[in-house]
């Protein structure tokens, strides 16, 4: 899928934070909301794709998979210090994704500090298809810090 810029809003909730956004398709909101996580963490303008991670995730409903879909990029970060800059889907069907993750290990020096995210939770989550003004999907999600 061709990149473009990830454009979200922010959104703080007590002891959390958040963002929602649209994308075109279903496939391209989670996409999207990948980026924008890891927007949250370092900022995506600082990292190139130079390094390679494959990730698979599967759940039994839309809500499920986004949720575990993000804690699996915060997982790759955690465990591998990965922070990833492109995302390539080999496989989406709405309850199952296999990813290639384009990125780089996370370098204190060059990236700044790291912004603590414990997990995507499912507080608030939404993820609907509305029509206007254009027809879109959308995302709200909320993160625990």
């Amino acid at each position: 899928m061709a990149e473009r810029r990830v454009q979200y809003q922010t959104l703080d909730h007590k002891a959390d934070s958040g963002f929602s956004l649209t994308a075109p398709s279903l496939e391209r909101l989670y996409i999207d909301a990948a980026l924008a996580l890891t927007d949250q963490l370092v900022k995506l303008d600082l990292l190139t794709d130079t390094e390679k991670r494959t990730v698979a995730v599967s759940a039994d409903n839309k809500e499920a998979l986004l949720v575990k879909w993000l804690n699996e990029i915060l997982c790759v970060l955690e465990k591998d210090k990965f922070l990833c800059r492109r995302i390539v889907f080999q496989g989406f069907d709405g309850k199952k994704i296999q990813a290639s993750l384009f990125g780089q290990t996370y370098d204190p020096l060059r990236h700044g500090f790291l912004s603590e995210i414990k997990a995507a939770t499912y507080h608030q989550l939404e993820i609907s298809y509305r029509e206007q003004p254009d027809p879109h999907f959308y995302l709200k999600v909320f993160l625990d810090l």
